[in-house]
């Protein structure tokens, strides 16, 4: 990771606890899961839509994003005794073609899958549905929300002072759990 890319996520993660952070944030999953009840879009829960490959898409959060949604998914593992992000489950993830937190059972027979961290994901989860809907126009409801959402987090940036960056989700992830690997002990 390049300095200047070190600086960032540093900055990052100073501010993924700032109020202001976790009160958009709470705001925008609430604003978020009233659009898709009015949508109503259907979720089959296979896992489909983290398995980036093979259904061909890609998922982008800015960087202060990323590191709010590491934070707390990592405090949530702490709970339950569990370890947090490594680069290695990024990486692995990478491998894979999916999400590193996609969890899946080897002994499925159905090869179903579902998000191990379903609580926290970030905004681009909860707003991307591979229902289309019966009117075939999903994708247009799920493009205007994320746009608008998006437009607001990089006004978030600005408000508290956090460098922009918009990365693909793996690669945020790696950013920021590089970060904490390389962070002296608190």
């Amino acid at each position: 990771m390049n300095d200047q890319l070190r600086s960032m996520v540093e900055r990052w993660r100073e501010l993924a606890d700032h109020p202001a952070v976790a009160a958009f944030f709470a705001e925008a999953r609430v604003r978020i899961a009233e659009v898709v009840r009015a949508q109503r879009p259907i979720c089959l829960a296979s896992g489909a839509c983290c398995n980036f490959e093979k259904f061909g898409h890609r998922m982008y959060v800015s960087g202060l994003e990323a590191a709010f949604v590491v934070a707390r998914i990592d405090a949530a593992r702490r709970v339950r005794a569990a370890n947090p992000l490594r680069v290695l489950d990024v990486e692995a993830a990478r491998g894979r073609g999916d999400c590193p937190y996609l969890v899946t059972n080897a002994n499925d027979p159905a090869s179903r899958a579902f998000c191990g961290e379903h609580e926290e994901r970030p905004l681009g989860c909860r707003i991307f549905y591979c229902d289309r809907g019966a009117d075939g126009r999903g994708s247009e409801w799920q493009s205007d929300l994320y746009e608008a959402m998006h437009r607001e987090v990089i006004v978030l940036h600005e408000t508290v002072g956090a460098p922009y960056l918009y990365l693909e989700w793996r690669e945020a992830l790696a950013a920021v759990a590089g970060a904490a690997r390389d962070a002296p002990p608190a």
